[in-house]
């Protein structure tokens, strides 16, 4: 006979992170998120499903997409600097394959 108690059940979370914010310095374009826990940190590749307009219509890529856990943040590095004047549009669509933006919990 094992007495052992059952451990608690780990809460499920079924909520997807959510956009919060966007803010951009120079070639830095920083995402963050709502989420109860943290994002998970797996390494995201080029530019991980994100894309970049500009309201002058100079174009702008994403070179590279590093998800910070705890800051529930993914910041995408631009192809080049985005000026004090400019307006820009980021839009993600998840990857057919490899690591794409979510919380730890999948």
């Amino acid at each position: 006979t094992n007495n052992t108690p059952a451990a608690p059940a780990a809460p499920t979370d079924n909520t997807a992170p959510v956009f919060n914010s966007a803010a951009v310095n120079g070639d830095q374009l920083v995402i963050s998120y709502t989420e109860a826990n943290t994002l998970d940190a797996a390494a995201l590749a080029g530019n991980a499903g994100f894309t970049v307009s500009s309201s002058t219509g100079t174009a702008i890529t994403v070179s590279s997409a590093v998800v910070h856990a705890t800051n529930k943040t993914v910041t995408l590095t631009l192809s080049r600097a985005v000026t004090p004047t400019e307006t820009v549009k980021v839009n993600y669509t998840k990857p057919a394959s490899g690591a794409v933006v979510q919380d730890a919990a999948g």
